[in-house]
């Protein structure tokens, strides 16, 4: 077997997952077995060869045989027979589907424009434990829902900022009252470049230490819509149809559901990911909304109806705008929203980066007792100290975005002419839930919390 010679290793292809197994006689190696349609994958080749017959497998060709029934075999074979035919382009979304196959179930929109402007390189970056993923993030469908709150304990919300260099965004109502603004997003990531995956994030969105005070704080609205501000004021480049937002994103704290999505977000974004769950589920017109830390502690729950009307609620942001001297003009479809983004592990050094997307928020009011946060979760007693009343549901029901400006640091180009590479020595991340029992000691203040809940007023 060739597997003999790399001394007891195999490389054995496994419901789409290439794994490295050391055994310790030959009697013990087995063979893979490929079940497939035979004629699906004849089919699959021909056309493949057809289109290869003018000398060059194109992009445009690959996207046509993605389109078609393969299996992660085909894919390798038609990456092995014309190695020397596929573009940069075409090989790189072959590479990709083998390292994050388009999942069951799932709308493929993974040949967007966006994901043509900021396409896969066919570059990839290998985790701490070994752990080979592509280069680029990339956030192909998904659902996400935006709590957007005030924290009224503003001396709290800075101390969490405290050497980061930032401050919060500030409301100041005509009473004298001032507010933080700040964020919960829950995200069930359907299709992305790491395989699905789920997340949460507490987002407070800041502005250096050096700002104005006319950029960093803003007169607030009674209406209760002025916290969606922050994420509305900003510069619109007609020319490249891309709006920059003023207010960059600081990433406090986030729950993801893999091992990978946490190993690549703080080796790479510098983001204090840890082991956590968010259930999100349609019954009928509503989401029911379970978010959990790793310990099955309860973080946020919910059932939110999402508005069929969107627009119903143009005016009352209109109106948070004006309060606040901001100008809103409408922008065309498929603007690209440019979000500047912070994250530090703890009091370590803050990263940048930016999060893209084509997908407008929805936004609507809160209604009654739609969500409520418990403070059994370290993030609850964060979001409790801040005193955080979320007012503002956001809503984005079918998500498309990028991560750019990440540091430099893949381990080897599998789109290179040159690259031989066959996929065969990567060990390819794969959807593995994460044991958080022993990611996460307990701390000893969220042990000492007793349970509690409160609902927005």
């Amino acid at each position: 077997l060739p597997a003999l010679a790399d001394g007891g290793f195999s490389s054995l292809p496994e419901h789409g997952i290439i794994k490295r197994r050391r055994y310790s006689t030959a009697l013990e190696y087995s063979i893979p077995v490929f079940d497939m349609n035979f004629n699906s994958h004849a089919n699959f080749l021909q056309e493949a060869s057809r289109l290869a017959s003018d000398g060059e497998l194109s992009n445009s060709d690959a996207i046509r045989l993605l389109q078609m029934p393969h299996s992660e075999f085909e894919i390798k074979e038609v990456l092995r027979r014309f190695a020397n035919q596929l573009s940069r382009e075409a090989k790189a979304k072959l590479i990709r589907e083998v390292f994050a196959p388009l999942p069951e179930g799932v709308d493929n929109q993974r040949f967007e424009p966006l994901f043509e402007k900021y396409h896969i390189s066919g570059k990839t970056y290998t985790t701490q434990d070994g752990t080979v993923v592509l280069n680029e993030i990339h956030y192909y469908n998904g659902e996400m829902l935006h709590f957007h709150g005030e924290c009224a304990n503003v001396e709290q919300v800075c101390a969490e900022l405290a050497g980061s260099g930032y401050k919060p965004v500030i409301l100041n109502y005509a009473n004298g009252r001032r507010t933080a603004i700040a964020q919960v997003w829950a995200n069930n990531l359907t299709d992305t470049s790491l395989r699905p995956y789920t997340s949460m994030f507490l987002v407070i969105p800041v502005a250096p230490e050096d700002t104005p005070t006319n950029l960093a704080e803003m007169p607030a609205d009674d209406n209760g819509f002025s916290s969606v501000l922050s994420m509305l004021r900003g510069s619109y480049d007609a020319s490249k149809g891309i709006y920059v937002n003023t207010a960059r994103l600081y990433l406090a704290r986030l729950y993801d559901s893999t091992k990978i999505a946490i190993d690549v977000g703080r080796e790479r974004m510098g983001t204090d990911k840890r082991p956590g769950k968010t259930d999100l589920k349609r019954i009928g017109n509503a989401l029911d909304l379970s978010i959990t830390d790793g310990f099955g502690r309860v973080l946020t729950q919910g059932r939110l109806i999402p508005t069929e009307n969107p627009q119903a609620y143009l005016p009352a942001i209109m109106k948070a705008a004006a309060t606040a001297g901001i100008v809103l003009n409408p922008m065309p479809p498929r603007t690209e929203h440019v979000f500047p983004a912070v994250a530090r592990i703890g009091r370590g050094p803050c990263m940048s980066w930016e999060w893209r997307t084509d997908s407008i928020l929805k936004f609507q009011p809160l209604m009654g007792d739609e969500v409520f946060f418990g403070t059994s979760a370290e993030e609850g007693v964060m979001l409790s100290r801040w005193e955080f009343v979320p007012k503002v549901l956001g809503h984005v029901p079918n998500v498309r975005g990028v991560i750019t400006g990440l540091p430099e640091s893949p381990t080897i180009d599998l789109s290179a002419k040159q690259s031989t590479n066959d996929l065969s020595d990567t060990s390819i991340a794969t959807a593995e839930q994460c044991v958080s029992r022993l990611l996460l000691p307990v701390t000893s203040m969220a042990a000492s919390v007793p349970v509690r809940y409160w609902r927005r007023n």
